[in-house]
This record gives C-alpha cells, structure tokens and sequence, in this order.
C-alpha cells in the first residue's frame, strides 16, 4: 500500500511527486476509498456548491433589506432590536443553531426530514443555519458603511431638493455603501466551502465539508491537502470577482482602488 500510495521515498521526494500531480489535475489517491481525490472532491462539490448558494441569497436578502430599514429608522425600536439580534446572532455557533433548527422542524415539527437526500428543500435547514451568523455580521457592516455614507456632500444635497431618506438610501446609498460588504460577503462565501463541515455533518450531507471530516477522521493527507487547495482557489476567485463586481456597481471605489 506504501507503494501504490507513493509514501514509500523521502519527503522531499513525495512532495516533488505531488507538485508534478498538480501540474496534470491529479491530487493523489484517497486513503479513505483508494479512489482519486479530484473524483471524491468532483462529487461532492455540487451539493456543497447548492448549499452555499443557497445560504448566501439567504445573506444578501437578509443584509440589504434589514440595513436599510435600520439605517432608515435609525435608533428606533426596529434598529436596536435588529443590533440586539445581531449581536446574539454572531454569537451563536453555527452547528448550536443547527441542531436547534433541526430539533424544531425535523423532530417536533416535521416539516423537513433528519437526513438530507440532496433537494432543494432537505438544505433550507442547512443554508439557514449558515447564513444567519453571516447576515449578522453583514448587517452590522453594511449599516455602519451606509450611516458613513450618509454623511457625504451629496446626501446633505438631496436632502436639501427634497429627496427623502428611504429614496436616497435605496438610490444611491447603498450602491456606494455595498464595496465593503460584498468583500465580506465574497470572503465568507469561499469560507464556508471548507467551514461548512460541521453543518454537512450534522444533516448528513455528502458534500464537501463531510468528506474534510472524513479524511481527517481517517488521517487522509492527500484527501485533506486535496480540500484545502479547492477552498485557496475559491477563495481567491471570489475575492477577485468582488473587487471586479464592487468597481463595477461603484465607480468611486474603482477610482479609489487605482
């Protein structure tokens, strides 16, 4: 099995090894199933990809509708309780409010079943329990960069013709204000292709994050590094497609950034 594996050179042998597998898509063989890695990532990447579309459209609604109705009823009850729950929302461990959900609507409301089968709607339970953490950390930015933004020469200008808040925050604040939440939306969606582990466990999702566990579980090394190179690359693309997405939507960041 040393053999087959290529565990039986030095160090610095298996490592050149596995560079000159990258270079030609091969990421080793899975201790785990003595199957490829890049077959076990194949298969489990969509499901993974599903539920974190998912969660992220459950962020980006979340985000943008509970923002700007904070900022525009500013320190009124609907803004202090929204900050509340936002701090007890990031506070919360994702896996603790998975359980919660699952508990509430498999068991005692059995609106969704225990064990995903894949579905749309075996990962609303899942995609909830990774977003609301994240939407409340994006909330509390997006607020805090549009309150900043208020305070720019031309909102004191559209005030002044007459423009009510809601429509200036609607119109164009918030197009200013998104640059530094859609660079932490981008950054928490590459996270969760890796941190998701916990959520795909507890709801038995074959995606991912389950099969990370199961290779540290198991001490599968090409399988784990396999994992973790996927998430590096995701985490780079997503970074750069936001940049390209912020100094599209708004020019000003553009200009700031050259």
């Amino acid at each position: 099995m040393r053999v087959e594996l290529g565990l039986d050179g030095t160090l610095s042998e298996q490592y050149a090894d596995y560079i000159k597998g990258l270079l030609t898509g091969d990421l080793g063989i899975s201790i785990t199933n003595r199957k490829p890695v890049i077959d076990n990532i194949r298969n489990a990447l969509p499901v993974t990809c599903m539920l974190v579309i998912m969660s992220m459209l459950w962020v980006a609604i979340l985000t943008v509708l509970i923002s700007a109705f904070s900022v525009i009823w500013k320190d009124k009850a609907f803004d202090h309780a929204t900050r509340v729950i936002c701090i007890i929302g990031i506070c919360v461990p994702s896996f603790w409010l998975a359980l919660i959900l699952l508990i509430a609507f498999a068991v005692e409301i059995p609106i969704f079943s225990v064990i995903s089968d894949g579905s749309i709607k075996s990962l609303i339970l899942p995609s909830i329990s990774i977003a609301i953490p994240i939407a409340c950390i994006s909330i509390r930015v997006l607020r805090a960069a549009v309150i900043n933004e208020l305070k720019s020469d031309y909102v004191t200008y559209a005030k002044a013709r007459g423009f009510s808040t809601s429509k200036i925050v609607y119109g164009e604040v918030l197009r200013n204000a998104f640059p530094s939440a859609i660079t932490l939306f981008a950054q928490y969606c590459a996270s969760v292709f890796g941190t998701s582990a916990l959520i795909e466990t507890v709801f038995s999702i074959q995606g991912l994050g389950y099969y990370l566990t199961e290779a540290c579980e198991s001490m599968d090394v090409y399988g784990i590094s396999g994992v973790v190179l996927i998430c590096a690359i995701l985490f780079v693309l997503f970074n750069t497609a936001a940049d390209i997405f912020s100094g599209i939507i708004c020019p000003a960041y553009r200009r700031k950034r050259v």
